[in-house]
């Protein structure tokens, strides 16, 4: 619709409550995070109004800018509309000409307006301006006001000399803006959980650098295939930020493990050695973390009892597990969101080295005794030594 010519971008909820100079800073961030979207979309814009509590979006297609904005961390929800004068007779003309485009009969709306600024008019009188114009224009059509449950809202935002009028609004995905807390090194399987786990990270404005280990030939050449495929998805978050996958060749380890320690304990050492072998590579890296995909109870390895002991490896480095508390579904959903799901769910070979019965509350002291069976500082330099980067 050639009326519509500005984007409405809403914080989200936190950017708030910071502070003056945060949240200038978060803004700043923001509004750079937004323009490496729309770059990467190929999408034009014109002109970046920044003001308090909002951000509009000059565009000559601002239905595809709100969408692709939507996408950005930080931003609450966006909304393609039409700007005018803040004066009630051009706010009721522009919503007329919004609604002009709005067929069917019988249809119960409902006028919000949000109001910034000293003006002639309250928000109440715009509402009530509005909507008795919207009832007169549609009257044949037998359209009726209900402001409980709407099947048509139209919003109008008065800020100063200037409002917007919109009929359409695109939730975001809200969180804090990219690149605001640091990086950390996400591990990334195959799986449903862990590209979720990185998402979320990034949600939380970590920049993220994804490591894989790689247990061929306990597994086949599909899960390394997927990986990068799911490296590729979770770019298209992060525009303007550069997301390496690390894949670091742990089939020698694995094969030491199943070699010489107890079968049942196969999977809680498996972790530990990976873990160790993430720390070194994030300590290099100056990461501010590790992020993985456990879940309570949703693999033997990651029982409670199981995962302390597994942690005990990482010393005082910070181990961050998004979804600990998340149910399959609440996981599922996600993935779906996100777009990570369909890759994930591709059948893959597995890992043919899982134990058919594996321990579910590994003491410390057996899997102590298990460890120094291993030569486990050779094989850890060894993994590390390999890694190879590959760019997604």
């Amino acid at each position: 619709m050639e009326l519509l010519d500005t984007v409405i971008v809403r914080h989200g909820a936190e950017l708030g409550v910071k502070s003056s100079t945060t949240r200038l800073r978060y803004d700043r961030l923001l509004v750079k995070n937004m323009k490496a979207m729309l770059s990467s979309k190929g999408l034009p814009i014109t002109e970046i109004d920044r003001r308090f509590g909002r951000i509009y979006v000059k565009t000559p297609c601002p239905v595809d800018v709100a969408k692709a904005l939507s996408m950005v961390f930080g931003v609450s929800s966006t909304s393609p509309a039409a700007s005018c004068k803040a004066l009630l007779e051009e706010i009721a003309d522009t919503a007329l000409k919004l609604v002009g485009a709005k067929s069917g009969r019988g249809l119960r709306f409902a006028v919000k307006c949000r109001r910034v600024g000293v003006h002639e008019f309250t928000s109440m009188d715009v509402c009530r301006y509005v909507g008795s114009k919207i009832l007169e224009f549609k009257r044949d059509d037998g359209w009726l006001v209900d402001l409980e449950n709407p099947e048509v809202v139209v919003g109008v935002e008065v800020r100063d000399e200037d409002a917007f009028v919109y009929m359409e609004t695109y939730r975001g995905v809200g969180g804090l803006p990219l690149g605001s807390q640091g990086r950390v090194l996400c591990l990334i399987s195959g799986g449903i959980d862990s590209p979720v786990a990185s998402w979320l990270a990034m949600r939380r404005g970590c920049t993220i650098t994804l490591l894989h280990f790689n247990i061929q030939p306990f597994t086949g050449e599909k899960t390394l295939e997927k990986v990068v495929e799911l490296s590729k998805k979770l770019s298209t978050w992060c525009p303007g930020y550069k997301c390496s996958l690390l894949v670091a060749p742990f089939g020698l380890v694995l094969k030491e493990i199943v070699e010489k320690c107890p079968a049942k304990l196969t999977c809680v050492l498996c972790k530990r050695m990976m873990l160790r072998a993430a720390v070194r590579v994030a300590s290099k890296m100056r990461m501010n973390g590790i992020v993985t995909g456990d879940s309570i109870g949703e693999q033997a390895s990651q029982t409670l009892r199981n995962m302390m002991v597994i942690s005990e490896v990482v010393g005082g480095f910070p181990l961050h597990r998004p979804l600990l508390c998340f149910d399959k579904s609440e996981t599922e959903r996600l993935a779906r969101e996100i777009g990570t799901y369909e890759i994930s769910s591709r059948p893959d070979e597995g890992c043919k080295a899982a134990p058919k019965r594996p321990a579910i509350a590994a003491s410390p002291s057996e899997v102590a005794k298990a460890e120094q069976l291993l030569d486990v500082e050779s094989l850890i330099r060894g993994v590390v030594e390999r890694l190879v980067e590959l760019e997604v």
